[in-house]
């Protein structure tokens, strides 16, 4: 679907002004190149981070199905210590993650940045070629939501 409303996007934007249009293409790379770069970091976090999870509830689970052995032989200070261990790696990977969301959140700018930009072309446009305000803004429009 992502695909199809970038395609689509940029084809109405040509379609209705073709100008503005290519005046506002380039821009497209600042729109792809975070939200790829988004995404894999995401994905591949979240695989290492399940990862983690997925030790410690090993842990957690074995010392709860022998509890009576764990308390016979006076282990519980060295199971809490190895689930903590287990969790530690986990708490690193989700300020990694933190981090890429804070950065995906922040390069949002930039859609803010292109509709500035497409908003002063548009105006020269209306003041100069005979564009009507209400193409401008679909055209502007679907640039930069389109590029998401």
């Amino acid at each position: 679907m992502n695909a199809s409303m970038f395609i689509g996007s940029y084809i109405v934007a040509f379609a209705l002004l073709w100008r503005l249009a290519i005046v506002g293409f380039p821009f497209v790379i600042f729109l792809v190149i975070p939200g790829l770069m988004y995404g894999r970091t995401l994905m591949g976090l979240a695989k290492k981070i399940r990862e983690e999870y997925n030790q410690a509830g090993t842990i957690a689970e074995q010392a709860i199905s022998s509890i009576r052995t764990v308390y016979s032989f006076a282990g519980e200070s060295k199971t809490i210590a190895a689930f903590s261990d287990a969790l530690d790696g986990s708490v690193k990977l989700g300020l990694k993650q933190g981090l890429a969301k804070g950065l995906a959140i922040g390069s949002n700018g930039v859609v803010f940045a292109i509709w500035s930009f497409m908003s002063y072309y548009g105006s020269r446009m209306v003041m100069y070629h005979g564009a009507k305000g209400g193409t401008v803004f679909a055209v502007g429009a679907s640039l930069a939501l389109g590029g998401l």
